[in-house]
Parts: structure tokens; sequence; C-alpha cells
């Protein structure tokens, strides 16, 4: 069966969303006893890494979404404020981010959670997230109403689909909009290493640039042949090292000289597809 093309904003063929993922120190300062060394491999991405994705971008001209725990929103306000400077989105993605938020709390406490990042939002930057990343943990089916009950218009936290599409509430498509992403786009299952707590597991690979790179262009040439929605989840600390950081800026431009690409933050592309889907 043949797919309806989907209408892009001025006949574009494809979107693409950029995602970053400003873990900072939340993913390594957990247990009794955080190592230093690993707490310092998340402290570069915003220390060193956010500054540069964003020169870059800026070079580019290609606008995000930056997905940013509440609690490094709430440590580093100068680099918040930079990324709205810039003209970025900034979404929500926890408070700690937190590994087990559904599961381990009553609705209640995962609530609280939300209005605690969102607080610190408005405090620095003056707005709260319209966008939600759920963290590494799975979540409820019902998830998904509470997040739009409260005020968030969109989320990009499921994997099925490579378009975005409305939310079913109550049996029902709603307003709220997902906009998927996919492992295949993020750069942590290819790039991520860490001795303590060893990952991955096997502590076996940290792959080629150059087999990335390919998978990457690749997927893109079907996304632009078959015009869709194309998502990354990227992580400062993981693509902003110097190597990778320019296998990014390849990868850019090699999509910009196709033409008619749509490059759009989780907000815009969640507000189009709301108005005309």
């Amino acid at each position: 069966m043949k797919e309806e093309r989907i209408k892009w904003p001025n006949g574009a063929k494809c979107a693409v969303l950029f995602t970053i993922h400003v873990d900072g120190e939340s993913l390594y300062n957990r247990g009794a006893v955080p190592t230093p060394r690993s707490v310092s491999y998340g402290r570069y991405g915003p220390f060193r890494a956010v500054d540069r994705l964003l020169e870059l971008t800026d070079q580019k001209d290609i606008p995000c979404t930056y997905f940013v725990p509440g609690q490094i929103a709430d440590r580093y306000p100068d680099m918040m404020k930079k990324i709205v400077s810039y003209g970025h989105e900034v979404g929500f993605h926890g408070y700690n981010h937190e590994a087990s938020m559904y599961t381990d709390l009553p609705v209640e406490g995962w609530m609280e959670i939300i209005k605690r990042s969102q607080d610190t939002f408005d405090r620095i930057i003056g707005k709260t997230a319209v966008g939600y990343c759920a963290t590494s943990c799975d979540f409820e089916e019902d998830a998904m109403r509470i997040w739009n009950e409260m005020g968030f218009r969109y989320s990009s936290s499921m994997r099925g689909d490579d378009r975005p599409y409305r939310v079913e509430i109550d049996g029902k498509p709603s307003d709220f909009i997902e906009v998927p992403a996919r492992w295949e786009l993020d750069d942590y299952p290819f790039f991520a290493y860490n001795f303590y707590p060893p990952l991955p597991k096997g502590q076996d690979r940290i792959s080629g640039y150059k087999g990335v790179f390919d998978n990457w262009r690749r997927e893109f040439d079907g996304y632009y042949r078959y015009g869709l929605c194309m998502v990354f989840m990227l992580h400062p600390q993981i693509i902003g090292i110097p190597g990778r950081f320019r296998l990014l800026g390849e990868l850019i431009d090699y999509m910009k000289a196709c033409p008619d690409v749509w490059f759009a933050t989780g907000e815009q592309i969640s507000d189009w597809w709301r108005e005309n889907y």
C-alpha cells in the first residue's frame, strides 16, 4: 500500500529535528559515592560541548530542541539563558533524569517532579516547557494524558513511527502530539562508554565514525525519499567531542545540500502537525 505523502511547510520534502539531551551530571552522580571520573564525563556536556553545538547550529542555521533535566538547569543557569538566546527550544527531561520516575513513584510524585522542573525553567528563562521527553525508564499507559493535562503540547518519547501523530487519550485522537524518535538516530548506543559503572556492559566497542556517518546518511536518504520526520537524540558529552563534532557538521552539510529540508524544533513540528493533520 502506498503511503500518503506528508505535506510539510512550504513544500518541504521532509522534516529534521535535532534533540539535544543535556543530561550533564544527572546520569552519573547516583549511588552512595558517585565517582569523580564518571561525574566529570557528564559535566563535559554543559561545561564544554554545549557551546560547541550552539556555535555549530548557529553557523548552519539549525534550530534545535534542548531537553534538560531541572537540576542541570539549576546548576547551569547561564547555559540555559544562552540556549534560549540562540533561538532554541527547551523541553522537559525529568529533574534528576530519574531512572524509575514512573514505576517507583506514585502519580503525585512524578507530577511534583514535573512541577519542580517547570518552576526552575520559569525562574531561569521566563517560560515553561511545552515538550516532554521521558527519561530512560518506561511509563504507564495513561502518562500522556497526565502530561497533556499538565500543559505539555507534545512528547518525543515513543519509537513506533517515523511521522508525528495525535495521541489517543480516552480512546479518541487528541491535540497532544507525539514526535517519535528512533534508537538508531541516538548517539548513545554507538558511542557511550564508561568503566564504572561499565557501559556497555561488555565494554567491547566504540563505534567507528565512518560507519556511524554512513548509517545516519543512509537513514536521511530514506527519510528524504519518503517524506518523513527524522528525529535525532544527541548528547553533548557524546557527540560534542572534537571528532564526533566534525562528524555532525559534515552530516548537517550533507542534509543541507538537499533542497527543501525543513529543520525545525519539536514545538514547531508538533504545532504544525496539530494544525494540519
